[in-house]
């Protein structure tokens, strides 16, 4: 490999080993994004064992081009699952398995239409008010918990709450249970992203979570068999019971596997959104304050927080064939980590990307929510919640304000990026 020196005067192929995005760049990984789309648009990281590409236009055409650059990789962990977790997970009865989130071209359109009618507009729409009622119901109690203690957990309290049980109603989940789904779900989804383990027995745990949460949805499955229901559950149900065999052990575990592919990204991005919206707004007070007195900036500052602070940093994917990206000759196999975070912070799609502003202009070309097939089929949902919650939470608690002293720390992995912790306080109650 031929080290050449940048215009900055960093010698590109070593930022690749300077880069420690689960350590060093978690808590601020934008200062190294900056640099790195201005001095090597693409670079090889020894810790992600990839091509990490961070510019918006490469990063666009590589997830348009499905054909090229395969999704087949993008659920593989960052490090290898120890030999106890791969036990764990294969002794379950509904093990995991290749889900549409992993597959190309027709497969992936098959399995998706399969999971798609929830999303609809006119779905999402219905679910307003619910989303409207719990939000207003979540307020009160985040404002009840600062006037009894002087302070609240915003991820406790709201975020790590709002979107697990309006997923659990969309599909289908009882309410009492959305407590375990959220905790479980978001045990399980470190497994199959970047995550940083303190020890091997929280991988274990994680492994038990996503198979108790497995065996939770497989409940629900066997439920609607013997009596149908018009949700999520129902419809993947009667499909994988169609034909003469009904729904034999496979089938139930491939429906509960497209059901799992739902629920669990359904709320741990959104808790994510959530949580780096409200922090970014209450740091930026100028922004709040704009917030609450012109809600019909609403709609923008979802965008905006959405591409300022992009709860998914990465998705992967690998070359079926040979290809150059930013001038980069890449074989056929080759893994590739396309950064979304660095991408909506680039200047050259948005002038002054580095600055948060709720009434940015164009906020909406970011790849927050992916790009070309595998776009988020739940991102009118995330909007949806986003823009209520923020609606609910100017109007009833417009004096909202981060507690003091406290260290913002965030969860040790490069999906689900938010606050592991966000502290709040409502002075004069």
């Amino acid at each position: 490999m031929t080290e050449r020196l940048t215009d900055d005067g960093v010698w590109g192929d070593r930022l690749g080993e300077e880069y420690d995005p689960l350590g060093v760049h978690l808590d601020d990984p934008h200062p190294f994004y900056e640099r790195a789309r201005k001095a090597e648009p693409i670079f090889f990281s020894p810790a992600l064992n990839a091509w990490v590409v961070t510019r918006l236009s490469e990063v666009r055409r590589v997830l348009r081009d499905g054909a090229t650059f395969s999704s087949a990789n993008t659920l593989r962990p960052f490090a290898p699952l120890s030999p106890r977790v791969l036990a764990e997970l294969a002794a379950s009865p509904y093990p995991p398995c290749a889900t549409f989130i992993e597959m190309d071209g027709e497969p992936h359109r098959r399995l998706r239409s399969m999971v798609a009618a929830p999303f609809a507009p006119e779905r999402v729409a219905e679910a307003e008010p619910y989303i409207a009622e719990r939000a207003a119901a979540l307020a009160g109690e985040l404002a009840a918990e600062c006037a009894a203690h002087g302070r609240a957990d915003f991820m406790e309290r709201f975020a790590g709450r709002l979107p697990v049980d309006v997923i659990c109603r969309l599909v289908g989940i009882p309410a009492e249970e959305s407590e375990q789904v959220g905790a479980d779900g978001l045990r399980a989804a470190s497994l199959t992203m970047a995550h940083r383990f303190a020890a091997e027995e929280e991988q274990v745990e994680a492994a038990r979570a996503q198979g108790r949460l497995r065996r939770l949805i497989a409940r629900h499955v066997r439920a609607r068999l013997a009596e149908p229901r018009d949700d999520l559950i129902g419809a993947v149900t009667a499909a994988c019971a169609r034909g003469e065999d009904g729904l034999t052990p496979d089938r139930e575990a491939a429906a509960v596997d497209l059901i799992f592919g739902v629920v669990l990204p359904g709320h741990i991005t959104t808790s994510a959104m959530l949580g780096n919206g409200l922090l970014r707004l209450l740091t930026h007070r100028d922004q709040w304050r704009l917030l609450c007195e012109r809600r019909d900036l609403l709609p923008n500052a979802v965008e905006e927080i959405a591409r300022y602070d992009t709860p998914t940093h990465v998705f992967l994917r690998v070359t079926t064939r040979d290809a150059i990206v930013a001038g980069r000759y890449l074989p056929a196999g080759t893994e590739i980590a396309v950064w979304l975070a660095a991408a909506n912070r680039d200047e050259e799609a948005f002038p002054g990307g580095e600055e948060f502003d709720v009434s940015r202009s164009a906020p909406a070309g970011h790849v927050t929510f992916g790009y070309g097939a595998h776009y988020c089929l739940g991102a009118p949902l995330a909007r949806l919640q986003t823009e209520v919650a923020l609606r609910v939470l100017t109007e009833r608690l417009p004096g909202l304000r981060l507690a003091p002293g406290q260290r913002i720390a965030y969860r040790p992995t490069l999906d689900h990026r938010g606050p592991l912790s966000l502290q709040v306080t409502l002075p004069g109650r």
